[in-house]
């Protein structure tokens, strides 16, 4: 093997032992990188359950919680049943013809839809409204003062709940009784520094 050949050897082994410093220090930055980025996540907001002693501490009336973002913490869906009326008449083949109908309205209200306060109600009760129109809402509260705002019904049985929704009856389906009031909670910390340097003073 003649020195021309040695030497492309040696620099080719140069080259690649470059190139795998290089993919180190590129490994060592994406890692960087990649700790950098689960930092910022970890520093951003997230939702609170909303309770009594929250509404307290932070002397929260109607005005300031008809300000406050809401949202629920799980997905429910509110079922109502209608059965139409049974009609009969006549076919020109003098058949009797009997009908019925029937309907099913389902509405669904996502976890960590935003909500409002439209009506603050007596015994910790909020009236939240996830929808267009006032009138329909669902009210979250803690009567016995036990934590967090759930969601209310008037009756529950095997975990389906009964309220009154825009004026009609309604029942919540199984898995949303679970639900309760969130909203976030920001907290900002000023630090302020005052530096004096003496200047000294001497005897008049």
């Amino acid at each position: 093997m003649n020195s021309f050949v040695l030497e492309q050897l040696l620099l080719i082994k140069k080259f690649f032992k470059l190139i795998n410093m290089k993919s180190t220090r590129l490994s060592k930055t994406l890692i960087i990188l990649g700790l950098g980025v689960v930092t910022v996540l970890s520093g951003c907001q997230s939702t609170t359950p909303f309770t009594n002693t929250v509404r307290t501490q932070y002397n929260l009336d109607e005005a300031k919680l008809k300000k406050m973002q809401f949202y629920i913490s799980t997905d429910i869906t509110l079922q109502r049943g209608e059965r139409g009326v049974k009609t009969q008449e006549l076919d020109e083949d003098g058949k009797l013809i009997v009908s019925s109908s029937a309907s099913l309205d389902n509405i669904l209200v996502d976890a960590k839809t935003p909500g409002v306060c439209v009506k603050v109600l007596s015994g910790n009760k909020l009236a939240i409204s996830f929808f267009e129109t006032d009138d329909q809402y669902l009210v979250f509260g803690d009567p016995n003062n036990r934590g967090r705002y759930n969601l209310m019904g008037a009756e529950w049985k095997a975990g389906k709940g009964k309220i009154n929704f825009g004026g009609k009856t309604y029942y919540i389906l199984p898995g949303g009784a679970g639900a309760y009031l969130k909203f976030e909670l920001k907290k900002v910390k000023d630090y302020k520094t005052t530096t004096k340097k003496a200047k000294g003073r001497t005897i008049n």
